[in-house]
């Protein structure tokens, strides 16, 4: 069970275990592992190794029973014994090597891998019919050889309880009642590999977790089966269907619909027009192509022979603005919104799966109504082929301005709403980005509805989520451009796990690459969500578990510390530290650089910063007052035209074809996009001032590139999301901060379980 990116504590058992063997050698020293690794095929398989045989009962011993010899295991009932009758001299039986279970950042689920030694050929014969036909099930179980490590051991296995530990609520409760001395892992056959050492047979084994499942299912096209197999399932609306439809949010969803690719045009699909949530008109920006060209018609003038009869103009803020001729103010970029596509992407793989003997359904599906992101007020996108957000704080970009300007400038001391609060029928939605309420405790409401992002998880282990309004905002109320999904989606062959990374990863380009989107398990295992891990909000400073790096009450056999920025984020380093200039009219917006460990000046990039300035001239341009004016005037076009490309106007949701548009452009659209990424950065600047000035005492930053790795004795129910802080590093460690692990692995080899955890670093931003 994991709560990251949000907060837990590591949990009160586990620091119990940790704290005895803290200066305690001779406890650590008598630890010795025992595995069990079990196959689901036929009556089962289940393979022992390093059993005491004192705690276990009547394992067998390592070559067998006294009558045969090879014996290979026993059915999960523990009746009957699997061998093979090549009797090769004292060969043991098969033995467990190693296993590894990697529960990482960045990987969707828990991964594992285990060796299979074979020492006859019969044996490898057995052995690759129970663990290396893919797509089957395996059951992999490993503890210390204590009275505690052993407590969950039983010498039969039941498909139904096995089923169950898919649960992390299950595995936790096993976990604790084992005081960490014994883990499991549940899943399915992925791949595999033999190789040979001497006289030896290596079976090594990779595995799956069931929850990832959809994420590697490929989608195939959506067409009927027999001798027309080109006909689609699912036709599109036909024109006349469109403009006879009087409800506008059902018309709406037929216009996406007709824009889906072809080979996804499904029934399933097309029925959720029946949806009120679905068939909504907030949810579509941009695809009614009547109102596009009326709005068009209004700011591309009319033109006849050749000859232009009327000027184009638009009317905004007030006043009347003279367009270049040709000007198309509402682009072909239409937009979904994310909740609403999420809902079409798991409609590919309705249902789910159940396990053997379980009653509980894995759904084959990829949640993201929880997820939330980190966001500042005045957030907008600068990419319209990618993304738009709706923010009641848009900044005012300002045409008027733009056309009266002779240099190239963005305002944003005013503010335009561009959250879509759009009413059809009896359902009105409202859909902003980022939320205007704080979040306490997890929960705020939402259009009427309570959403609690921590779902239904009660473990005390697990922090409060807190975030204050206009810092954070809800995956599912972005709105993604329609052509970027298709040209992801129409790929005749394509994973989830894939094509939602492509569309998340251009989001968040789309706004500064403020986004780390990834897909990982729920909290209780039951199905994939994503989320974004640069969110970061309130976290209590009491209850965080401290760890010795070095000296006697150190537990790490090894552990190292070390930072790795990207080039992106080096980019913005060294531009910080040089006071980059903007490339833009707008004026800087520059603070004293703050540092981890110095808030210092560079003295040799201050004598660049000092030269820069010196060398800083303006001249006189020797026109005359004409030729002044003149140039002026084509200054005046130039910048209007270069505001022009750069800024992306869509029409309101709620507007329609029979509507005036002879109003403010103010009053007929929204503003989607502004390719402004200098001034985009300088607004988040303001914003990280706004989100530290406001009562955040417990504010945290997010993930920084820093990374602590340790390495100890193996314990069950460490977990993404738990807090620590390490003594031995640099005060600043200590004093300002805490790390908050990121990724659990487990390794087995020999006859010792290592525990490794990786942990990122977040700073106390007050």
């Amino acid at each position: 069970m994991s709560a990251f990116p949000h907060f837990s504590n590591i949990s009160e058992y586990v620091r119990t275990e940790l704290s005895k063997r803290k200066g305690n050698t001779s406890y650590l020293s008598n630890l010795n592992v025992w595995i069990r690794v079990a196959s689901a095929v036929d009556a089962g398989c289940q393979i022992v190794s390093n059993p005491n045989f004192k705690l276990f009962g009547n394992a067998p011993s390592i070559y067998g029973f006294n009558d045969l010899s090879g014996t290979i295991g026993t059915s999960w009932d523990g009746k009957k014994s699997i061998a093979v009758t090549d009797f090769m001299g004292f060969r043991p039986k098969p033995n467990i090597t190693s296993i590894e279970i990697d529960e990482g950042a960045g990987n969707l689920s828990r991964k594992a891998s285990f060796t299979i030694v074979c020492y006859t050929k019969n044996q490898l014969d057995e052995v690759c019919k129970y663990f290396l036909e893919p797509g089957f099930t395996i059951f992999l179980e490993w503890g210390w050889n204590t009275a505690l490590g052993v407590k969950n051991f039983s010498e039969v296995l039941n498909a139904a309880d096995v089923a169950k530990f898919q649960d992390f609520t299950k595995i936790n409760k096993a976990r604790e009642a084992a005081g960490g001395h014994y883990d499991n892992y549940l899943g399915f056959i992925t791949g595999g590999s033999i190789s040979t050492s001497g006289d030896t047979w290596q079976v090594n084994i990779k595995l799956t977790g069931f929850t990832e499942l959809p994420a590697y299912l490929m989608t195939t096209d959506k067409l009927k089966k027999g001798d027309d197999a080109t006909q689609q399932v699912a036709r599109i609306f036909q024109p006349t269907e469109i403009s006879s439809q009087k409800d506008l949010g059902k018309k709406r969803f037929m216009m996406m619909f007709n824009k889906l690719p072809a080979n996804r045009l499904s029934e399933d699909i097309r029925g959720l027009i029946d949806t009120p949530q679905i068939a909504h008109p907030a949810n579509y920006l941009n695809f009614d192509e009547e109102v596009k060209s009326k709005i068009n018609n209004e700011t591309d003038g009319f033109n006849l022979l050749g000859l232009q009869i009327i000027s184009p103009k638009v009317k905004t803020e007030g006043s009347k603005v003279e367009t270049p001729e040709g000007t198309k103010i509402i682009s072909d970029n239409s937009y979904i919104r994310f909740g609403t596509l999420m809902t079409i992407f798991n409609k590919i793989f309705d249902g789910g799966l159940k396990l053997a003997g379980s009653t509980d359904l894995i759904k084959l599906s990829v949640s993201s109504e929880r997820c939330i992101c980190f966001a500042f007020p005045k957030i907008y996108s600068t990419d319209k082929s990618k993304l738009f957000i709706p923010n009641p704080d848009t900044p005012k970009f300002s045409l008027k301005e733009a056309s009266e300007s002779t240099i190239e400038q963005s305002t944003y001391n005013e503010s335009i709403n561009c959250s879509i609060d759009c009413p059809n029928n009896d359902l009105t939605l409202k859909f902003e980005f980022p939320m205007q309420q704080d979040l306490t405790n997890g929960k705020v409401q939402k259009n009427g509805k309570d959403i609690n992002i921590q779902s239904s998880n009660s473990d005390k282990s697990f922090n409060s989520v807190n975030k204050y309004a206009k810092t954070y905002g809800f995956l599912d109320d972005l709105y993604v451009n329609m052509d970027f999904v298709r040209g992801i989606i129409e790929t005749k062959n394509f994973s989830v796990k894939d094509a939602l990374y492509q569309i998340l990863n251009g989001m968040s380009s789309a706004a500064g690459g403020i986004w780390d989107f990834n897909i990982i398990e729920s909290t209780d295992g039951r199905e994939l969500e994503i989320v974004e891990l640069n969110v970061s909000g309130k976290a209590s400073p009491e209850n965080i578990y401290p760890l010795d790096l070095m000296g006697i009450y150190s537990i790490f056999i090894d552990a190292s510390l070390d930072i790795d920025i990207s080039g992106a984020k080096m980019n913005q380093i060294i531009g910080s530290r040089l006071g980059q200039k903007n490339n833009s009219s707008q004026a800087d917006i520059k603070g004293k650089p703050k540092g981890l460990f110095s808030d210092s000046t560079d003295l040799i990039l201050k004598e660049f910063e000092l030269n820069e300035t010196q060398n800083t001239n303006v001249s006189s341009t020797g026109l005359t007052a004409e030729g002044q004016k003149k140039a002026d005037e084509e200054a005046k076009d130039t910048n209007l035209q270069l505001f022009l490309d750069r800024v992306n106007y869509i029409p309101k949701p709620n507007l329609k074809s029979d509507d005036t548009f002879s109003k403010d452009l103010e009053a007929l659209t929204i503003i989607g996009s502004f390719n402004d990424q200098v001034a985009f950065q300088g607004l988040k600047e303001i914003g990280d001032a706004f989100k530290k000035n406001t009562d955040n005492s417990n504010a945290v930053s997010p993930l920084m590139p820093i990374k602590f790795t340790g390495t100890m004795h193996g314990i069950g129910g460490l977990k993404r999301g738990d807090k620590f802080i390490i003594n031995g590093l640099p005060k600043e460690y200590q004093d300002n901060g805490f790390f908050q692990v990121t990724a659990v692995k487990h390794i087995i080899e020999g006859m010792n379980w290592k525990t490794e955890i990786e942990g990122g670093f977040r700073k106390k931003l007050n």
